[in-house]
């Protein structure tokens, strides 16, 4: 933190680098085969898994599959390879190879031929009471991480307050601007020069920005860093630095030209301004300036300071998200104040960054005979929360500065003692934490829409999503920026933040992914124009789980380029299991016609799921139920439809009897007449289906679940006079 001569070490004012790793660490998406035992019954969100295919349509397909110890056949095999056998000579003739995957262990992995193979032998051995779970054996890879020279030496402070995770949402985009009002950011240093805007030195009025110390160029990089293979990384490594200098030829800063900085970095399209710096008194003009920014949307950051026992302005400034210094051990740092108000900590000992020294120039790691050494101080970690505030302003462009003190403050992470210390806040900044739970409360907003009233009891009707969510998780896509995108599972359908930089006023922001035509065709999406190939999914697409005579999603593959049947026909189609369609002279009795012809896809829509599509209702908005439509459009949910509707027997709730049912590209619909009103006509729970289809279990992760309310915002008072002060540096 810039201030009175010294670093917060102790060491001296020149700040300098520590010697760094030659080599950093270099990861890529690496294919990983977990498998994962459950030995123990668990209670789900899922009360069952329904069957699906799995690995690609030609080719050798693995399962795994664990046995129960208890069952007789154990006692006399005693191993997985003797109850494989014996289990799968039963369940298809499709095995080529089974081993054991641990010695004396009830679990086996079985090869077979191609995905029919492997589809009937899982639906099988499902139904054998000797085996506990069947599973496909899936890939795994590692979280994104930066392939940077010098990540290793920096990559301690970025685990620890959950960066890489984050990145998985977003590392910052251009459009997000923070100002680093400093002592100027080196405009030739690798790692920074293709973030920097041109800068202002608001001490003698020109566009020089350079760095005159270095500490702004380790401010700086500890921000934004480039992912560009050399050096470092910084927080928010695709935001703008605008870089402002107010430190003079002699190291010291004028309060005057701290508070024209303010002005000149609100003024010229600031979103965070970063303010590593202070000094103990209360300067009332300084805090106009931060209050201009403050009413101006713009947040300001400040270091706690480096003085334990003293106050540190402008940090203590209501209207600052003040940072204090934690160790790695998550305990507050020796030398950050105790005294100022903070909101947030993050690490401030030994934090690797991008430098520049006037002897030296730019440097990552060690010079020849240079005495570089690691920076400390609440300056970088002032630098770490500016760069949380920029990747939610990122997500979140419209985010005041509230919002994001409450997002930073509701989200961090106690890791000292038990209680809360002094110094740091409300915790640990957790970075991945904030931003899903800004990305959480537009997850919250869909959902609320149409099931809050359902779930209130305000009306009886179908579920749009499902009651609650039963996973969260980053899942790959090509087309994002950083190969993953966040997603939310319900029982009816997946709920996908594909952009999370996009406008969130506009109603595609979250969306439903096209999970019903994965499902048929076998073709898994993992990119706007990239498939994966799985194999059509042996799930029904109606009733119960168990039930042997409905039609399974492979079964429709069949029916989805059939033509279109005639205007206001009564639909008599049926369809069985394997896919054969049919004529029932009976079902004329339910008086079902053919609606509308929808261009897009050559297919009609059953008139009992085009009024519902159209149907009005009470719906959520904001704290009230208003009347409104259901869907807007009407196939925001469903998309277009892909097959014709098809009436078929279907056990449920253990009773066989008449269902309708037309697929879309997004949910398949389910016409029940026996149902009581306003639950005849049903999603079907696709994204139970093809949760299962993709992963085989079940598993559910309660800290990944978004919450339904958005974090408090209360804004703390302001005042105003004017006064000027100076101040050196610390």
């Amino acid at each position: 933190m810039l201030g009175r001569g010294v670093d917060g070490s102790g060491q001296g004012r020149r700040i300098h680098l520590q010697v760094g790793a030659p080599g950093g660490i270099r990861l890529s998406y690496t294919r990983i085969r977990i498998v994962l035992v459950i030995a123990l019954a668990v209670s789900v969100c899922w009360s069952s898994l329904p069957l699906r295919s799995a690995g690609a349509a030609s080719g050798p397909v693995e399962l795994i599959v664990t046995f129960r110890t208890e069952s007789p056949f154990w006692a006399s095999y005693k191993t997985a390879e003797g109850l494989a056998v014996d289990a799968v000579a039963r369940a298809d003739r499709g095995l080529r190879v089974q081993r054991q995957i641990a010695a004396r262990s009830s679990l086996a992995l079985l090869t077979y031929n191609n995905s029919t193979s492997a589809a009937k032998a899982m639906a099988t051995l499902r139904r054998n009471p000797d085996v506990l779970a069947v599973e496909p054996n899936v890939g795994r890879r590692l979280a994104w991480v930066p392939e940077e020279e010098s990540y290793a030496g920096q990559q301690w402070w970025l685990d620890l307050i959950n960066a890489p995770n984050g990145w998985n949402i977003s590392t910052g985009i251009d459009q997000t601007i923070v100002a680093v009002i400093d002592s100027g950011v080196s405009t030739t240093h690798p790692d920074l020069a293709g973030r920097l805007l041109p800068g202002y030195n608001a001490v003698d009025g020109s566009s020089d920005a350079s760095d005159i110390d270095g500490h702004g160029t380790h401010v700086a990089g500890i921000i934004a860093a480039q992912d560009n293979g050399l050096g470092t990384v910084g927080v928010a490594m695709g935001v703008m630095i605008l870089p402002i200098r107010v430190v003079d030829g002699a190291g010291d800063i004028d309060v005057a030209d701290e508070i024209e900085a303010i002005y000149w970095a609100v003024d010229n399209g600031a979103d965070v301004i970063n303010l590593s710096l202070g000094a103990e008194e209360y300067i009332q003009a300084e805090r106009e300036a931060i209050q201009y920014a403050y009413n101006n949307g713009v947040v300001v950051v400040a270091a706690a300071g480096n003085a334990f026992n003293q106050v540190s302005y402008p940090g203590n400034y209501d209207e600052v998200i003040a940072a204090g210094a934690l160790r790695a051990d998550g305990y507050p740092a020796p030398f950050t104040s105790r005294i100022t108000r903070v909101d947030v900590a993050a690490p401030g000992e030994s934090i690797f960054s991008p430098g520049w020294d006037s002897f030296y120039g730019d440097y990552w790691d060690d010079v020849f005979y240079s005495d570089n050494t690691a920076v400390s101080g609440t300056s970088f970690s002032s630098a770490i929360v500016a760069g949380a505030a920029a990747l939610i302003k990122s997500v979140d462009p419209t985010a005041g500065v509230e919002h994001i003190r409450s997002l930073l403050k509701n989200t961090a992470t106690n890791t000292g003692g038990p209680e809360l210390e002094a110094g740091s806040g409300a915790g640990q900044v957790n970075i991945e934490a904030a931003l899903r739970a800004s990305l959480d409360f537009e997850l919250g907003e869909t959902w609320n829409r149409t099931d809050e009233p359902v779930a209130s009891g305000a009306v009886s009707r179908t579920w749009l999503w499902g009651q609650d969510p039963c996973d969260a998780r980053y899942e790959a896509y090509d087309d994002t920026q950083r190969g993953t995108r966040l997603v939310c599972y319900y029982d009816k359908s997946r709920m996908e933040v594909t952009n999370p930089h996009d406008d969130r006023s506009e109603q595609w922001y979250v969306t439903n992914g096209l999970l019903v035509t994965e499902l048929i065709t076998g073709e898994m999406q993992v990119g706007d124009n990239r498939f994966e190939t799985r194999g059509a999914a042996w799930v029904n697409i109606a009733g119960d789980p168990d039930d042997t005579s409905g039609p399974t999603y492979s079964a429709f593959a069949k029916l989805l380029n059939l033509p279109a049947i005639g205007p206001d026909q009564t639909i008599l189609m049926t369809v069985d299991r394997g896919g054969k369609v049919g004529s029932n002279q009976h079902l004329a009795e339910y008086a079902v016609t053919s609606g509308p012809f929808i261009e897009q896809t050559s297919h009609r829509i059953a008139n009992v799921f085009w009024e519902y599509l159209n149907s009005t209702g009470p719906i959520s908005s904001g704290d009230t139920l208003i009347e409104g439509q259901l869907f807007e459009p009407w196939f925001y949910a469903t998309g277009y439809p892909i097959t014709e509707a098809y009436w078929a027997r279907v056990k449920v709730k253990n009773i066989i009897q008449d269902v309708l049912i037309q697929c879309f590209e997004r949910r398949c619909l389910t016409y029940t007449p026996a149902n009581v009103a306003g639950w005849q006509v049903e999603m079907g729970n696709v994204g139970r289906h093809y949760y299962d289809w993709r992963y085989a279990v079940a598993v559910i992760d309660d800290t990944l679940k978004p919450s339904r309310t958005p974090a408090n915002m209360t804004a703390e008072p302001r005042q105003s006079q004017r006064q000027l002060w100076r101040s050196r540096m610390y």
